[in-house]
């Protein structure tokens, strides 16, 4: 619980800062509160700080513990029972995946077991819960297990460290077969790393590849009765929303009990130019999923006749006519889905409409109606259904607690939504103390592009507003991917920062998902420039709305957001005050030598063409070739237990900022990876940034009543 004390009086505040320019339709968010005309002698008891000087109960500490709370990394329903189970990471436990009981909150297996998975690195859909019966990924030893709840887990795979496995599905007959995803590294360069569809006998604890020549497997559903199979696909050099295809193939059995399957049927997608995706089965003889062929991830059925697959199968839009919604979210992690059958007719979608913040949505898949479910959720993700009445997932609000939800309908057919963990104490800050997110969807120049902003102003219950005439600093995060999308949810780490009277901005810069297919190809061949101009211009845009002070920038971010905020300092030496890249990217042909097979062309995509083919453009986009043109301060935070970008890179890195006379500091973080693991490297990571933009700025943070 946050305590909240009286502000002392009387300090001395010094700041630099100029004045933003602002145009005739000017939005001020943050408006001046000297209407003396208004408000009288109200005017003596207005309580005013310079901006960025805020005395906040928001600790880094604070931050960083929300940062690595237990939270839900899963949705599991179990179709037989439509009883509801959830995957928790457990950071006090090594950052282990525990699996419960939504239903009473007791785990299912002793802390020795540790439910993940490394299928395409990123890993999700690590177990599955049919009939009562736990089936999942052990990450210690990678072998699949089987359990009741109780009980000790069983193996059904045998010892063997080069295989991984994810994304399960249980025959409805013949539980002994199993079908999951299963990646062979007995090879281990990523390009010749193998993936199957595996066929797993419990009864045997024998595995066997029943599905094999696409480079990459994954979404494998038995439909209700068990007499189809469909799943998804894709190839080189494609990532599954850029294009990836949908088959189902006829599951018979031998007269030895052996599940076989007959020719596989093609649904939807096509290679290099479609991408058909999470598909999830509506009936016996139905599925749902979405098409890109619009431009925009749109919701698609697939129907046959049970009896003639090949001659009835067809595909179509369920929507009267396409929308430029996006409906579903990249599968970075193969347990985010975005749909689940709600009855035989109705399926809940999530999407989301030109902003970062997510609908709820059921769609009648015959007539194409569009019900909106109202929650307060600003992100919702690992959707399942049981097609019997409930559909379950995550919701993630912008100012409250994250939720474990079910989606029923009433005796009147009206949607209800009851959060499964209601019972549990709220973390969260007082809602007044937190900034609520704002969305913008920006026009850019040079070329009038659109970029999409989620922002932040400054909120803190003690104070009204800065100094007359004064416009916040600005902090902004440039997200990783880079092929993601910055959700607008309950982040303390940006609290953190408005809470303190800094403005937070999110640029969902072009290559950013959630907003069409074109929009995110934008940043084909562009990387390190296209992010660079967005970050800019839309400190730009939010500084003529009369919301920040452009003077006063600073940007941060990780991974591909470290790599951008690296070529800001590059391509921009003096529009932003200082920048702090977090385990960011130096050397594209280094990162390009290490990546692993899901992402195995990522670079080549993003540069423009092969190294071998252009390598003067990727020397030209790699920072550590270019410091000799940086002239803004740099705070680059680093693990020495990185391995996509070891920490030599970044040593490197300063070494020769410093060498050309630049300012840069280095922290390294002992025993932390790709990305912050201890909360005690993020909270260390909150009090150097905020102790370095400060300086940077010139603020001295001896705060003043006016």
């Amino acid at each position: 619980m946050l305590l909240y004390k009286p502000r002392p009086v009387g300090f001395n505040h010094t700041v630099k800062f100029a004045a933003a320019s602002t145009t005739t339709t000017s939005v001020l968010l943050v408006a001046s509160l000297f209407q003396a005309s208004a408000m009288g002698s109200a005017i003596s008891r207005q309580r005013r700080a310079p901006f960025g000087s805020w005395e906040s109960e928001i600790s880094a500490e604070e931050a960083a513990g929300q940062g690595l709370a237990a939270g839900i990394e899963e949705v599991i329903l179990d179709p037989v029972t439509s009883k509801v189970y959830y995957a928790q990471k457990r950071p006090s436990e090594g950052g282990r995946s525990a699996i419960l009981d939504a239903s009473d909150g007791k785990e299912l297996l002793d802390p020795e077991w540790d439910v993940r998975t490394r299928v395409h690195e990123y890993g999700g859909g690590a177990a599955i819960v049919f009939a009562d019966v736990l089936y999942f990924s052990n990450i210690k030893d990678n072998r699949v297990y089987k359990a009741k709840k109780g009980s000790k887990p069983e193996p059904i795979t045998p010892v063997n460290e080069v295989q991984r496995f994810a994304d399960f599905t249980v025959h409805p007959e013949h539980s002994n077969f199993i079908i999951a995803t299963l990646e062979d590294h007995t090879d281990p360069h990523p390009a010749r790393v193998k993936t199957f569809l595996a066929l797993i006998d419990a009864n045997t604890s024998t595995v066997s590849n029943i599905v094999e020549g696409a480079d990459f497997y994954s979404c494998a559903r038995f439909s209700p009765d068990g007499k189809f199979l469909s799943w998804q696909q894709w190839n080189f050099p494609e990532l599954p929303w850029q294009s990836a295809e949908i088959y189902v193939a006829p599951v018979t059995f031998s007269s030895e009990g052996n599940l076989e399957l007959g020719a596989p049927f093609f649904v939807a997608g096509k290679h290099e130019a479609i991408s058909a995706v999470d598909p999830s089965w509506t009936s016996n003889n139905s599925l749902h999923f979405t098409s890109d062929v619009s431009g925009f991830q749109n919701p698609w059925k697939f129907t046959f006749h049970p009896s003639d697959l090949k001659g009835t199968g067809k595909a179509s839009p369920i929507l009267p006519e396409p929308i430029e919604w996006e409906f579903g979210m990249p599968t970075w992690y193969l347990s985010r889905h975005s749909s689940g059958a709600l009855t035989d007719t109705k399926v809940a979608f999530m999407a989301y409409q030109g902003t970062p913040h997510s609908k709820l949505l059921i769609i009648d898949v015959n007539d194409g109606s569009i019900t909106e479910v109202p929650t307060p959720y600003a992100l919702i993700q690992y959707m399942r259904g049981d097609g019997k009445g409930k559909v379950v997932g995550h919701g993630e609000p912008a100012t409250a607690d994250e939720e474990l939800f079910e989606l029923t309908l009433d005796k009147d057919g009206k949607p209800v939504i009851r959060n499964l963990l209601a019972e549990h104490a709220s973390n969260a800050p007082p809602s007044d103390t937190l900034s609520t997110p704002e969305y913008y969807a920006l026009t850019l120049a040079p070329d009038n592009r659109k970029c999409y902003a989620t922002f932040y102003p400054p909120q803190n219950p003690m104070y009204d507003a800065g100094l007359r005439n004064e416009k916040p600093p600005v902090v902004v995060l440039i997200h990783g991917g880079p092929f993601s999308m910055e959700a607008p949810v309950l982040d303390l780490t940006k609290q953190f920062w408005t809470s303190r009277g800094w403005a937070y901005v999110d640029v969902n810069y072009g290559g950013s998902t959630g907003f069409g297919r074109a929009y995110r190809e934008t940043l084909h061949g562009k990387w390190g420039i296209l992010d660079v101009q967005d970050a800019k211009e839309t400190v730009v845009e939010l500084g003529k709305l009369g919301l920040v002070d452009p003077h006063r920038a600073v940007i941060r971010g990780g991974s591909a957001g470290g790599y951008t905020t690296l070529q800001a300092s590059i391509l921009l030496p003096d529009f932003f005050a200082a920048g702090s890249p977090q385990y960011g990217i130096s050397e594209m042909k280094l990162l390009d030598d290490i990546l692993h097979k899901f992402e195995y062309y990522l670079c080549d995509r993003l540069m423009g063409g092969p190294y071998e083919d252009i390598p003067d453009v990727w020397k030209e986009r790699s920072p550590i070739y270019h410091v000799d043109k940086i002239k803004m301060p740099l705070l680059i935070l680093q693990g020495d237990a990185d391995t996509v970008i070891p920490a030599p890179q970044m040593v490197a890195m300063v070494e020769a900022i410093k060498k050309q006379g630049g300012k840069a500091e280095l922290v390294l973080f002992e025993g932390e990876g790709h990305g912050w693991r201890k909360a005690s490297t993020i909270k260390t990571v909150l009090e150097k940034q905020l102790e370095y933009f400060d300086d940077a700025l010139h603020f001295v943070n001896k705060p003043d009543y006016c």
